[in-house]
């Protein structure tokens, strides 16, 4: 992937086809690859950008104290370096959080948003004790093989995760940088809650939320589409939080049917 640079952060990101402007953002300890089924199909009309978070795929880490408003205005950043003004946003989980936020303190840069296996609150109480301990026991000897194992669980859907293509993320998962992702870890485990603000967003949306996604409850998107001011609701059957990957064909399909919807 090619390398940007951006006050010191050094970023890895794709950038294919030409047209309008799609940015896409992927999930915590994902990479842009998530995304690999949709960059291939919309690449043909579109101008398709993919960035990697920091401490993920190519992208180097960042200080831990980084919050999604904060990182949202790094995306602003990292778009204006590569000419990208106003554009249609895609978040993915964590990629969700930031857009979001993005929408509220950029609203003239949002024509769109594609929230996909995401929610606007903070993080459930209960999952985030469990996520502490996971954090707790990975940030000195690594990610081990049980850890993956119960990731894979909470990444992708029961079914998914028996495949054998599920053993590439897998290593994928094994090998993540955690010390470098940390800042991002916290960020998730520390967002605050912008339900309340949904009102404010007024970029049509639509959210697509897998029905065996277990890390953010389908009922979660269904409460996003439902507040949001402008947005459609998107159900992916067989699919956990990682639907992009896990059903490539209904999520793109929703995405295209959308940037149709808004005339983009």
């Amino acid at each position: 992937m090619p390398q940007g640079e951006l006050n010191g952060w050094e970023y890895a990101y794709s950038d294919e086809g030409s047209g309008p402007p799609i940015v896409l953002l992927h999930g915590l300890e994902m990479d842009s690859s998530m995304f690999d089924h949709q960059v291939e199909a919309l690449r043909g009309i579109y101008r398709v950008i993919t960035i990697d978070a920091p401490g993920h795929g190519g992208s180097a880490g960042v200080p831990v104290g980084i919050d999604f408003y904060q990182y949202a205005e790094m995306i602003a950043g990292v778009a204006d370096q590569l000419g990208v003004g106003a554009a249609v946003w895609g978040g993915q989980s964590m990629g969700g959080f930031t857009i979001m936020r993005l929408a509220l303190l950029r609203p003239e840069r949002v024509k769109g948003l594609i929230l996909i296996d995401t929610q606007a609150h903070s993080e459930d109480p209960d999952k985030l004790a469990q996520y502490e301990a996971f954090l707790t026991v990975s940030l000195d000897p690594g990610v081990t093989e049980d850890l993956v194992n119960i990731l894979m669980l909470i990444l992708f859907s029961q079914t998914y995760a028996d495949k054998p293509e599920s053993d590439e993320w897998r290593k994928k998962l094994l090998a993540i940088d955690v010390p470098a992702a940390h800042a991002m870890i916290r960020a998730v485990f520390d967002r605050d809650d912008v339900h309340a603000r949904l009102g404010e967003i007024t970029a049509p949306a639509v959210v697509i939320h897998g029905e065996e996604d277990i890390a953010i409850e389908i009922e979660r998107g269904e409460e996003l589409a439902r507040d949001l001011p402008d947005a459609t609701f998107v159900r992916v059957p067989d699919a956990g939080h990682a639907s992009p990957w896990e059903q490539p064909a209904p999520v793109t399909k929703a995405v295209k049917d959308f940037l149709q919807r808004i005339g983009y």
